[in-house]
C-alpha cells in the first residue's frame, strides 16, 4: 500500500506547483492539459457507450402492479426507507375452497417473483410514456430494495434512494421534446416520489410543458399495450423494473470533473496522467473471502474515509454484513443509511482508553496462559477387557460427546445405513404436509375426467365447431342462449319442442318469429300490449260496480252518449222533461233508460265515468280479440271483461317474453354470421339443436379449465431441481399422467423418504460430534457398524470413555479450556479497540467515513468532487471500460482491486 497522502480537507500535495506558479507550471499545465485531454476522452467515450433504455422491451423484468392480488395493499404515501408493500410467505398447499384457488396462484406467483429480484438493482417505475416509435418507457424512477425478512420469511418492498426524472434519456434529441429544468429540480427536491399524491401533479406539468403534442393522461395502473401510439399517451401504470446497467451519468460525472479542472488537478488524477508518478494500485487476483472485510476494518481503524464498488446491491449487504456490528454501523448503502450514520456518529462517545486497556489486559493473560507449565497427571489405567474396545487418545475430555442412549442409536443408525439412505441428506427437505393432498388431486382428476366424458357423450360436429372457436365469442353467445333458454323456462317450454303444445300461443309466436312469418300481424299484437295492460287498470278502477247492459248495446254509440252528457253535466247543465231537454240528454235517452249502474240509472258524473269505463273495457277486449285471431290465436269471447281481461294481459305477457328470447335469437345470428358459422336458425328444433351444441361446447371449456386448474397445481409444487427427492419428480409425473393412486403413493414415498433422511442427519450429526473429538472411535463405529458387541459396549459407554481417558498423558483440559477462552476475549477486545478507533476518526471527520455502493450507482448517489476519498476498493467483477476511471478522481491514494491483503503492510 502506498504512503499515507491527505485526505479530504487536507492540504495539498507536498512539492507541487500550481497551474501558473514555481518552477514547475510548464510540467503543471502539461498535467492540466493531459488530464483535460483524458477527461474529454472518457466522457466521450462514456456518452457512445451508455445504452439509453427507451422500451419496455429492452427491460430484464416488467412486473406491473396492476397485477398485485387484491390481498396486497399498497402504501402509496410510503416516503424514503418506508415499506411500499408486502407479500406473505405463500404454503405450498393450495386452499380447499376452489373460489380461492386463483388468489392463492396469485400471491405465490408474486412471492416467487419478489425473492428473484431480491438480488437485482430494482426501481419503482411510474409515468409511462407511449409514444410510438420513439419511446414507450416510464418517465419517473425510483429505486427500490427487496428485503427478505429472515425470521418470518415476508417479503417487503421498500423505497429507498430519490425519484429521477428520465425525460432527457426517454427524449433527448425528439423533435416535440423541450426539457423543462423546473420540473426535473421539483423531482429533486422530493416531489412525485414513489407513489405519492404528487406523482399525477409532476406529470401533468410536464405533460403541459415538456412537449409541444398535447399529450392524454390518466391515472390509471393498468399499462398502455397500444403498440402504435402516434400521439403520446401518459399512464400512471406503476411497475417494478430491473433495467440493464445503466452509465448516463458517467458521462456528465466526467463533464463535471472537466469543468472543474481549472482549480487544479486532482491528486488521483495527477498520478494517473504524469508521467512522473506512478499510479498507487494494488491488485490481487485470487482473494479470500474476509480479505476486503479486513481491509475496509484497517482502513477505517486508521481514520481513512473509504469507497467500495461492488458488483450489485446483493454484494454490497453481503459484505455490510461481513463487518463487525460496531463498524457496520459507520459504513452507508445508500442515503437514507449515510443519514442514520451521521446521527450515530454525532451521538457517539467512544472510549479508546478503555477499549486499549482492555486490549492490554487481554494480551497479558494470553501470555501466563501460554507460559504455564502443569504436570501431567500420573498414569492410573489398569487393565479392564470389557473397556479396553475404546481408543485411547490425547486431550479427551471428561464426558464423552454423545451420552450412552446417544450412542446406543447412533449403533443402530449405522447398522440401517443404506447408500440410498446417505443420499438424502443431499437432497431438499420437501414437507409432503405443504403439497396438496391425494384427496384434493384426485377431487380436480375426476372433476376433469368427468367433464371430459359428459362433453364428449353429447359432442357433434356443430359443437366441436363452436368449441374450436374463440373463447370470447362463446361467452357471449352463452349470454343470448341463457336469455332464451329463461325466457322458454318461464313459458313452460322445456325440454325437445316435440314434447310443446302446438296450440299453446308462445309455441306459434315463437315458430313463427323464428321462421320471419306473419311479422305485421305479431307486430300489431305487440302494440295492442298498452291497451291491455289499460283495461286492466281501469277494470281496478271500477272495482265492485256492477254495470248492466242490454244484449245488443251499440258499445260505441252508448259510449259516445256517455262521455257527452257526462260534459254537459259536469258543465252546470241538468236533466229535464218534455222539449226542455238538451241535445246531450235526448241523444243519451237509450242509455238512461237501458244501462244501471248498480240497479240505478246514471244520471250523475261520477255514475256515468263508470259506465263510460266499462264500455271502453268491453270495447278494448274486442279490439284484442280481433288482432289475437288475425293472429291465429282464439279467446272465448262470452266471460265476463274482467276474466276476458286477465286473459288477454297473461297472453301479451307471455308474447313479451317471446319478444326477449327473440331479441337474444337475433344477436346470436349476427355472431354467428359475422364469424363464419351457417347455422340455421327458422325453427325450434334447430335452435334447440344449436343451444345443445352450445351446452357441449361450454362443457369442452370446462374440461379446459379443469385441465388448467390441475396444472397450475402441478406448477404450484415448483419445478423439479436436481436436490429435490425423486418423490417430488414422481408426485409431478403422476398430476401430468392423471393417475390419482400414483400421487398418493408418491406422497406417501415422501414421507418416507422424510424420515430417512431425518435418520441420515440424525446419523451424520451423532457421528460428527463423536468424530470432532475422537476421530479414531468414529471410524471404529464405521468399520464395525452391524456388529452385535456394540449392543453390550454401548451399556458401558461412560465407563470405557472415562477408562480411556485415565490412559492419556495430555494437558489437563481445564488448561486448554482457558487459554482458548482468554483468546477469544483478545480477538473480542482487539475488535472492540478497531471499533473505538475508527467511530473516533468519524467523529473528527464528521462525515460518513466510508460507502459501500454498486460501480454504476456511484454517479447517481455521490458528488463529483475530487479527493474525497482515501482509498477505493474496487470488488468483484463489473464488466467495467475505461469509463469507470472516474473513480480516480474520488480518492488521494486509489486502491482499486478485485482482492487485498487480508493487512495493510506497515507503512500504510
Amino acid at each position: 500500500m502506498p504512503e499515507q497522502a491527505p485526505g479530504p480537507g487536507r492540504s495539498g500535495r507536498p512539492g507541487r506547483s500550481g497551474p501558473s506558479g514555481g518552477s514547475g507550471g510548464g510540467a503543471a499545465a502539461r498535467e492540466s492539459e493531459y488530464a483535460a485531454r483524458l477527461l474529454g476522452f472518457l466522457r466521450d467515450l462514456a456518452r457512445a457507450r451508455r445504452r439509453p433504455s427507451r422500451d419496455l422491451a429492452d427491460h430484464d423484468h416488467v412486473h406491473w402492479l396492476a397485477g398485485l392480488p387484491g390481498d396486497v395493499y399498497v402504501e402509496a404515501d410510503a416516503g424514503p426507507g418506508d415499506i411500499l408493500f408486502s407479500v406473505p410467505v405463500i404454503p405450498l398447499t393450495p386452499p380447499v375452497v376452489l373460489d380461492e384457488f386463483d388468489g392463492w396462484l396469485a400471491l405465490r406467483n408474486w412471492y416467487r417473483i419478489l425473492r428473484d429480484l431480491a438480488d437485482e438493482e430494482v426501481v419503482l417505475a411510474t409515468g409511462l410514456l407511449s409514444w410510438r416509435p420513439a419511446v414507450h418507457d416510464h418517465l419517473l424512477s425510483t429505486p427500490v430494495r427487496i428485503v427478505v425478512d429472515d425470521r418470518t420469511e415476508r417479503i417487503d418492498v421498500v423505497l429507498a434512494g430519490h425519484t429521477t426524472l428520465r425525460d432527457r434519456d426517454l427524449l433527448s434529441g425528439h423533435p416535440g421534446f423541450r426539457p423543462a429544468g423546473w420540473i426535473a429540480d421539483a423531482v429533486q427536491a422530493g416531489q412525485g416520489f414513489g407513489l405519492n399524491a404528487s406523482v399525477g401533479d409532476v406529470l401533468r406539468k410536464w405533460c403541459q410543458t415538456a412537449i409541444t403534442t398535447p399529450a392524454d393522461y390518466r391515472e390509471d395502473w393498468t399499462p398502455d399495450t397500444d403498440t402504435v401510439s402516434p400521439a403520446p399517451r401518459i399512464r400512471l401504470a406503476p411497475a417494478l423494473v430491473v433495467r440493464p446497467p445503466g452509465r448516463a451519468a458517467i458521462a456528465d460525472h466526467h463533464a463535471t470533473l472537466l469543468s472543474l479542472l481549472s482549480r487544479g488537478v486532482p491528486d488521483g488524477l495527477a498520478r494517473l496522467v504524469s508521467p512522473s508518478q506512478k499510479p498507487q494500485v494494488m491488485h490481487v487476483p485470487e482473494r479470500a473471502p474476509e480479505t476486503v472485510p479486513d481491509l475496509l476494518v484497517e482502513l477505517l481503524s486508521r481514520g481513512h474515509r473509504v469507497l467500495v464498488a461492488t458488483s450489485g446491491p446483493a454484494a454490497s449487504a453481503a459484505l455490510r454484513a461481513a463487518l463487525p456490528s460496531g463498524l457496520a454501523a459507520l459504513t452507508a448503502t445508500d442515503p437514507a443509511t449515510a443519514a442514520q450514520v451521521s446521527d450515530a456518529i454525532r451521538a457517539a462517545h467512544p472510549d479508546v482508553d478503555a477499549a486499549a486497556e482492555r486490549e492490554k489486559a487481554a494480551v497479558r493473560r494470553v501470555t501466563e496462559l501460554h507460559h504455564k507449565a502443569d504436570e501431567p497427571p500420573p498414569d492410573r489405567r489398569g487393565e479392564e477387557p470389557e473397556l479396553s474396545w475404546m481408543p485411547v487418545r490425547p486431550d479427551m475430555p471428561p464426558t464423552p460427546p454423545i451420552s450412552r442412549s446417544e450412542a446406543a442409536e447412533l449403533v443402530v443408525l449405522l447398522a440401517e445405513e443404506s447408500t440410498d439412505r446417505k443420499a438424502r441428506t443431499a437432497q431438499r427437505d420437501v414437507d409432503p404436509g405443504a403439497l396438496p393432498s391425494a384427496a384434493y388431486v384426485r377431487t380436480l382428476i375426476e372433476a376433469e375426467i368427468a367433464a371430459a366424458e359428459r362433453a364428449e357423450r353429447a359432442k357433434t360436429d356443430l359443437s366441436q365447431r363452436l368449441r374450436d372457436s374463440d373463447v370470447t365469442l362463446l361467452a357471449r353467445l352463452d349470454g343470448d342462449a341463457s336469455i332464451v333458454s329463461a325466457a322458454l323456462h318461464d313459458l313452460g317450454l322445456d325440454g325437445h319442442p316435440d314434447g310443446w303444445n302446438a296450440a299453446d300461443l308462445a309455441v306459434r309466436a315463437l315458430g313463427d318469429a323464428l321462421a320471419e312469418r306473419r311479422p305485421l300481424i305479431w307486430s300489431r299484437v305487440a302494440e295492442m300490449t298498452s291497451r291491455a295492460q289499460w283495461a286492466e287498470r281501469a277494470l281496478a278502477e271500477l272495482g265492485a260496480h256492477r254495470i248492466d247492459l242490454p244484449a245488443d248495446a251499440d258499445l260505441r254509440g252508448l259510449a259516445a252518449a256517455a262521455q257527452d252528457l257526462r260534459a254537459h253535466l259536469a258543465g252546470g247543465g241538468t236533466l229535464k222533461r218534455g222539449p226542455l231537454r238538451s241535445a246531450a240528454q235526448r241523444q243519451a235517452e237509450p242509455l238512461l233508460t237501458t244501462v244501471t249502474v248498480d240497479g240505478a240509472a246514471p244520471t250523475t258524473p261520477e255514475l256515468l265515468d263508470l259506465v263510460h269505463t266499462d264500455l271502453m273495457v268491453r270495447i278494448t277486449c274486442r279490439e284484442l280479440q280481433y288482432v289475437w285471431e288475425a293472429a291465429g290465436i282464439s279467446f272465448p269471447a262470452d266471460l265476463p271483461p274482467a276474466e276476458r281481461v286477465t286473459r288477454f294481459v297473461r297472453a301479451h305477457a307471455r308474447l313479451a317474453r317471446i319478444g326477449e328470447a327473440m331479441r337474444a335469437v337475433d344477436s346470436t345470428r349476427r355472431l354467428l354470421e359475422r364469424n363464419g358459422f351457417n347455422i340455421p336458425l327458422g325453427h325450434p328444433t334447430q335452435w334447440h339443436a344449436y343451444a345443445t351444441a352450445l351446452r357441449n361446447a361450454l362443457e369442452g371449456l370446462g374440461v379446459n379449465r379443469a385441465t388448467a386448474d390441475l396444472d397450475a397445481l402441478r406448477d404450484s409444487i415448483g419445478p423439479v431441481d436436481a436436490d429435490d427427492p425423486p418423490e417430488v419428480a414422481a408426485a409431478v409425473a403422476a398430476i401430468n399422467a392423471r393417475d390419482a393412486a400414483a400421487y398418493g403413493r408418491a406422497l406417501g414415498a415422501l414421507a418416507e423418504a422424510r424420515h430417512e433422511r431425518s435418520l441420515q442427519i440424525r446419523c451424520d450429526e451423532l457421528l460428527a460430534r463423536v468424530r470432532a473429538v475422537h476421530p479414531d472411535l468414529a471410524n471404529l463405529m464405521i468399520a464395525t457398524d452391524g456388529d452385535e458387541v456394540w449392543h453390550t459396549r454401548t451399556r458401558r459407554w461412560d465407563d470405557a470413555w472415562t477408562w480411556a481417558r485415565q490412559g492419556t498423558t495430555a494437558p489437563p483440559p481445564a488448561a486448554r479450556t482457558d487459554l482458548a477462552a482468554a483468546e477469544e476475549e483478545l480477538q473480542a477486545a482487539r475488535t472492540a479497540l478497531t471499533t473505538a478507533r475508527a467511530w473516533t476518526s468519524a467523529a473528527a471527520l464528521a462525515d460518513v467515513p466510508a460507502w459501500i455502493l454498486p460501480l454504476w450507482r456511484i454517479p447517481d448517489v455521490l458528488p463529483p468532487t475530487p479527493d474525497s476519498f482515501d482509498a477505493v476498493i474496487v470488488d468483484g467483477e463489473h464488466e467495467a471500460g475505461a469509463e469507470a476511471l472516474y473513480l480516480c478522481l474520488l480518492y488521494t491514494f486509489p486502491s482499486p482491486t478485485d482482492g487485498l491483503p487480508t493487512r495493510m503492510p506497515p507503512s500504510a
